[in-house]
């Protein structure tokens, strides 16, 4: 049960008008953009991340960052890491262990911050640059999980009972939200088989080098059928496509 009394009248105003219909005006490539951004003001933080997780395989299917500070950009090596991590850190991956199904968690729900500095997700905690994490899990869908990370520095405090509470309420609107944007998406063109396969590689983060090597092409040859298919999806980016096409990746 959720204990209301831990969070102001004017937070829950707030808290519903980052989710009012009146101010989503604007679809973002996983949640809309307007709806992170008034998120990171209710609930301050240095990034927010929504991701499509395929954990059965230990890979990301889709996913969206919004960056408060200038962050290391993430590589291959650090993503290994993280999935290295993953399992064995029930933080991350039984986020929903100690509270129950929708409140939202943090790694010190589940250890000391001895224990946790013991954990090789600390190992990747200090490599991105941040400490805490606040996390809440919306329902899976098709076997995938999908999960929205609010992060602090480490010189930054933890996050509060007032946090975890106000991001726990507000897991239901997002959870609709979530369902608006997804829904928009099931009338996606049509797409080659190949193109189909392009893009769930580009999902697991593949670079245009490694499609070439993979699938035995040039790399130009890939950039043309990246051209091809972000044409025929009417977009401009790979995350873009990822969004436009993300049904077509999950089913």
């Amino acid at each position: 049960m959720v204990d209301v009394t831990a969070v102001s009248e004017r937070d829950l105003r707030r808290m519903l008008e980052v989710v009012s219909p009146d101010a989503v005006t604007e679809q973002g490539p996983e949640l809309p953009e307007q709806v992170l951004t008034g998120l990171a003001e209710l609930i301050p933080c240095s990034a927010i991340s929504f991701m499509v997780m395929d954990t059965a395989r230990s890979e990301p299917v889709a996913g969206q960052q919004l960056d408060l500070r200038d962050y290391p950009a993430e590589d291959a090596e650090s993503g290994a890491l993280f999935f290295e991590a993953y399992w064995d850190c029930a933080a991350c991956s039984q986020p929903e262990l100690v509270g129950g199904p929708g409140v939202a968690s943090t790694w010190q729900d589940y250890y000391t911050e001895r224990e946790f500095r013991s954990l090789l997700m600390a190992e990747y905690f200090d490599q991105v640059e941040i400490w805490h994490e606040l996390l809440v899990c919306l329902p899976s869908r098709h076997g995938l999980t999908r999960r929205l990370m609010l992060v602090r520095d480490a010189g930054d405090p933890p996050f509060s009972e007032r946090d975890r509470l106000l991001l726990t309420l507000l897991r239901p609107h997002l959870t609709e939200i979530r369902a608006r944007v997804e829904a928009e998406r099931r009338s996606v063109p049509a797409l080659t088989p190949r193109q189909v396969e392009l893009l769930r590689r580009l999902a697991r983060g593949h670079t245009n080098r490694r499609l070439a090597r993979d699938l035995g092409l040039s790399e130009a040859t890939v950039r043309k059928h990246l051209e091809n298919i972000y044409a025929r999806l009417d977009v401009h980016s790979r995350t873009e496509a990822l969004a436009r096409a993300a049904t077509l990746l999950t089913s």
